[in-house]
């Protein structure tokens, strides 16, 4: 029997399969193009005149905000407390290690005001969590002279290993590099952690104008010389004697000043996947206001210690405290998010407090708010010594212009705030506090309402991009007026084919 015959010629089905497939990558690239460029502003045309571009702060967060934060669901313990316990402290920690004995999973608190001391210690892959930040209180019976809740393992003082290094080789890297030349590459691999690291050189410093500061006649030290400046990173790969990082720097590198080298490192441990959510803890005898040198009053509610990665807070209410939120140098990729901070008294003297203390890297703070008295002055967000980006405040809040979001001291780097009516400066602080002066560089504000007082230092460059009647000397963009996109954070991350939803943000992962 003969076959029957074909209705198109082989020529002519490859033909349409030809033009199928040309119609779906053209249309594929026109929308996808379309989806990334659609905004008025092109913020990747900001370069300065050494090639320094606007740092990547996409990779602040929880996993480097590739995914939203978990929901809880899976393994857990429901707590229940009798209204005659005097100390739900330890029934919480117990249930914390009994979790974390099983693998990890919730602990659930039950509604209710319950009497509390601090120092819980939350282990890898637990989670607290509330029914409610105004339904589940937990209420300090002492001042905190420690952590209310530590996530990871409190400071020991353990340092990491250091393996293979090398010098980097070229003479000038811009902010916003990914790509390194080094003498020999032979130590490195993908995957390794590795520190960007250079020493403060006295040429250095005298370039910056921090070689002469002098308080009440006395001589103020800004950084030492000798003093190793450290950027925590990931190797993405080596080519030859070129390796190119997973992170975009947030600091410029500079031959002429410094000789910087690439550092690889092995973690001591690490605490990951732990969480703080939807409860209050107040402190009745409030904290808030208490000198800086009183040690019972100046803990935080939550603390991330080093070593602590992929982990968060998320809807508190913290009242009374004097610091809230702190995360150490070494902690990274840590999210807080919708939370309220209600510091409900001024501070004596000069010093002030933080409500947010950042001195790690990969920070994300978005969504949260001082809401206590508007005449209780703070930094209520900043950034410690020479803490490395990238970090980012997004749609922060406060009373007042007495509480500033304000990198403190030294040479902090790649630090955004954006979509904010919150006083903010990046500026040379000079000879205050013990000689603090430039206080940060590769900083970005974006889309800022409230006051602004930006400045560049010599050696680096600060950003204000559609801020409102910005003061000093930094790189201003489109002052006066809000740019679109109104997100430079949630473009970058379209930019790494990560997209959200307007509202991802407050949701967690099924």
């Amino acid at each position: 029997m003969p076959l029957p015959r074909q209705c198109f010629s082989r020529w002519v089905i490859f033909i349409i399969v030809g033009c199928f497939v040309v119609v779906v990558v053209t249309c594929g690239t026109y929308f996808g193009l379309a989806k990334r460029k659609r905004h008025s502003f092109d913020w990747t045309a900001i370069v300065s005149d050494r090639g320094d571009v606007l740092p990547d702060f996409s990779f602040a967060g929880y996993h480097a905000s590739a995914i939203i934060l978990p929901s809880g669901d899976g393994a857990n313990i429901t707590l229940a407390f009798n209204g005659s316990v005097d100390d739900v402290g330890p029934l919480i920690q117990e249930a914390v290690d009994k979790m974390a004995a099983l693998g990890g999973g919730a602990v659930l608190l039950p509604e209710g005001r319950w009497p509390m001391s601090a120092g819980v210690n939350i282990t890898s892959n637990v989670v607290v969590a509330g029914a409610g930040s105004d339904k589940t209180v937990l209420v300090l019976q002492e001042r905190p002279s420690q952590p209310v809740f530590t996530l990871g393992t409190p400071n020991n003082g353990t340092k990491p290993r250091y393996g293979s290094r090398s010098n980097i080789t070229n003479d000038y890297v811009p902010i916003g590099s990914s790509s390194l030349d080094v003498v020999n590459s032979a130590g490195f691999a993908a995957d390794q952690f590795v520190y960007v690291s250079r020493s403060a050189t006295e040429s250095w410093i005298r370039g910056n104008g921090m070689s002469g500061l002098v308080r009440d006649d006395a001589e103020q030290t800004w950084i030492p010389v000798g003093k190793r400046i450290m950027a925590p990173n990931q190797i993405s790969s080596v080519y030859g004697t070129n390796v190119t990082l997973k992170i975009p720097l947030t600091d410029n590198l500079d031959a002429d000043y410094t000789q910087p080298e690439l550092i690889v490192y092995t973690p001591p441990y690490m605490n990951e996947e732990m969480g703080i959510r939807d409860l209050g803890i107040e402190v009745p005898d409030t904290c808030s206001g208490a000198p800086m040198s009183d040690k019972t009053c100046n803990s935080p509610a939550v603390h991330f210690p080093s070593w602590t990665v992929d982990s968060w807070a998320s809807g508190l209410s913290l009242k009374g405290f004097n610091k809230f939120f702190q995360i150490d140098q070494d902690a990274s990729r840590i999210t807080i998010q919708n939370c309220t901070m209600n510091r409900d008294k001024d501070i004596q003297g000069a010093a002030l407090p933080f409500d947010i203390l950042i001195q790690g890297s990969q920070v994300l703070v978005q969504d949260c708010a001082q809401v206590g008295s508007p005449e209780a002055r703070c930094f209520t967000v900043g950034t410690g010594s020479l803490t490395p980006g990238p970090n980012a405040v997004l749609r922060h809040k406060t009373k007042s212009d007495a509480q500033t979001i304000y990198p403190h001291q030294r040479w902090a780097h790649g630090l955004l705030v954006e979509d904010s009516s919150v006083k903010t400066l990046f500026v040379d602080r000079g000879i205050k506090g013990s000689g603090h002066g430039w206080s940060i560089n590769g900083g970005v504000g974006w889309n800022l309402d409230g006051s602004v007082d930006f400045e560049s230092p010599p050696l680096g460059i600060n950003w204000c991009v559609g801020c409102n009647d910005p003061k000093g000397n930094a790189t201003f963009i489109e002052s006066g007026k809000r740019v679109d996109p109104q997100s430079l954070f949630m473009a970058q991350l379209e930019e790494r084919n990560i997209y959200r939803q307007d509202g991802d943000n407050e949701e967690y992962n099924e």
